[in-house]
């Protein structure tokens, strides 16, 4: 008997362990919800109207020194970002715009990196299409800087309907808003230390829809793993499997 209430114990506790290692991370991060798009945009920095619909971040006084607003979209193939730096009403050749994606333990905290600058010249990852204009938009009548992003999915490796870390730091003085003339940049998301994976923010693609062109923003995060889902129930079960053990030890004394 004794030696069954040890085996059973044993089993409460190994459950226990094992919930407990494979819980989830949670990122407290803000969650940018991509659009589908069966009308990609052309990548040439200016703001079309009607072309871009998905506005996801607003970056204003007094959290963010720069006036800005992003946009996001995505189909089969790519992501797609607009930044609309209303607040940069200089065409400066230092002018920048950065994007961070896939939090990383190593040296570099990303996975892959975007950035163009006010001449047109792009770094980072490789692969990508990019541009900044100067001109205005929906947002302003006022000329002011514009970037634009076509990043293959590919090189973020996500699927549509999938999920990634994203953030924009003060990388070297940029941002996902960097005014070259002013050295005043936007950090996103507010509160970021990019060492620290709980501080990103999440960007939340979209699949094709089944029977529409344009599917609703919004979307569920993608888990990682079938582990992922059932962790919190393999951690409730072994609490309740080792105090029902240490339970009827005491009472069988």
């Amino acid at each position: 008997m004794r030696s069954i209430k040890l085996a059973a114990l044993l089993i409460g506790l190994m459950v226990l362990a094992i919930g407990l290692t494979v819980v989830p991370h949670v990122n407290a991060g803000p969650v940018i919800n991509t659009a589908w798009t069966s009308s990609p945009p052309t990548i040439d920095g200016k703001f079309t109207q009607g072309e871009w619909h998905n506005l996801q971040i607003s970056m204003t006084s007094p959290d963010y020194p720069i006036e800005a607003y992003a946009y996001f979209m995505n189909d089969n193939s790519n992501l797609y970002v607009l930044v609309d730096a209303v607040g940069d009403k200089t065409a400066g050749a230092s002018d920048e715009c950065l994007l961070w994606f896939g939090f990383s333990h190593g040296y570099y905290l990303y996975d892959a990196r975007f950035d163009v600058y006010g001449d047109g010249h792009m770094t980072g990852t490789a692969g990508y299409d990019a541009a900044a204009g100067f001109d205005v938009s929906p947002n302003s009548p006022d000329q002011h800087r514009i970037y634009e992003f076509k990043i293959p999915l590919s090189l973020i490796n996500i699927q549509p309907g999938q999920s990634i870390e994203f953030c924009s730091p003060s990388f070297k003085g940029n941002s996902i808003v960097y005014d070259g003339k002013t050295g005043n940049d936007n950090i996103w998301p507010k509160g970021l230390d990019p060492t620290k994976e709980e501080t990103w923010g999440i960007l939340s693609t979209q699949a094709q829809p089944v029977s529409a062109p344009v599917g609703p923003v919004g979307g569920l995060m993608q888990p990682v793993n079938k582990l992922v889902v059932f962790a919190p129930y393999l951690a409730l079960f072994g609490v309740i499997g080792a105090v029902a053990v240490v339970f009827w030890k005491r009472t069988d004394n």
